[in-house]
């Protein structure tokens, strides 16, 4: 799973692009740009990918990227069964130079300058809405004039004091990710990508996904973990884990059945993969969120 660059053009004469997402569903392919994005999720649900962390995502979720990370959201399948759901989003690019290159250096700015350094790790922000910050990101887009930097400093600001948590792995972040843009594999890795998250919950062998990428299974192995700092059956299970973990807060179907639908062959190695990824049984992780 390798990212392709993407090139984000800004209108002339402004310092950061603002703008309001009124999608289908989000379609966007595993990319990555120098510039930091800022995401808040106004409608939709899916699954998030943001260099080595696999999570689901809802309305409200907000997160701080710092340049280059690798990142991509994918919308439920639920999205492609019907047209009366949207995706809705605001998204922020800037550079740490749109205002000056030196204008986050002078005393008064650290706290913003400390938040752009901890998001070279990503950052969420968890509890985000229930402050000013999306009322603010739902208006930037539609500011101008010196209102719009004023705005946009507001709102750094308010995420400088949020509480945040980080979602790389230091293994992920303290290494340089393998992305080039110019590979000529990377067309047969997007194919991988889609493929895995189209069909995590069937029984997948490395062989199988190997063939996807006209690769040797030892070779995509080897090639897999150079690109994203993990193997490609823990990348998997991550995957399965997190669906599993949308259909257990969902509280729907039983146990036994969210562990064939999230694409484990038997209900003792769900528990053991779950354990694994949460510290926590399924039954466990389900009490929590009904309690």
């Amino acid at each position: 799973m390798k990212a392709t660059y993407q090139k984000i053009l800004l209108s002339e004469g402004s310092s950061f692009l603002a703008t309001r997402l009124i999608l289908p569903r989000f379609h966007s392919e595993y990319h990555f740009h120098p510039e930091y994005e800022l995401k808040y999720v106004i409608e939709s649900k899916g699954k998030r990918f943001v260099g080595d962390t696999i999570e689901n995502f809802q309305e409200g979720d907000l997160i701080l990227l710092g340049p280059n990370i690798p990142h991509y959201w994918k919308n439920d399948a639920v999205h492609d069964q019907t047209d009366l759901m949207k995706a809705k989003a605001v998204v922020v690019l800037f550079s740490e130079d749109f205002l000056g290159d030196k204008f986050f250096t002078v005393q008064e700015m650290i706290p913003i300058m400390e938040l752009l350094r901890k998001s070279n790790a990503g950052l969420v922000f968890p509890n985000a809405i229930n402050g000013p910050i999306p009322v603010m990101l739902e208006e930037l887009p539609n500011s101008t004039g010196p209102l719009r930097i004023i705005l946009m400093l507001e709102i750094l600001a308010e995420l400088a004091k949020a509480e945040s948590r980080k979602l790389l792995t230091e293994e992920f972040s303290s290494g340089t990710p393998f992305l080039d843009a110019n590979s000529p594999s990377f067309v047969r890795l997007q194919k991988v990508h889609h493929y895995v998250i189209k069909n995590f919950y069937s029984p997948l062998q490395i062989e199988d996904v190997a063939q996807i990428a006209n690769m040797t299974p030892h070779a995509f192995c080897k090639y897999f973990k150079k690109s994203t700092k993990k193997t490609f059956m823990t990348f998997l299970n991550e995957l399965r884990v997190c669906h599993a973990k949308k259909l257990l807060i969902e509280n729907r179907i039983p146990i036994s059945q969210i562990c064939i639908e999230s694409g484990f062959n038997n209900i003792s190695n769900f528990n053991r993969q779950f354990k694994t990824g949460t510290n926590m049984t399924p039954s466990d992780f389900k009490a929590m969120y009904i309690n």
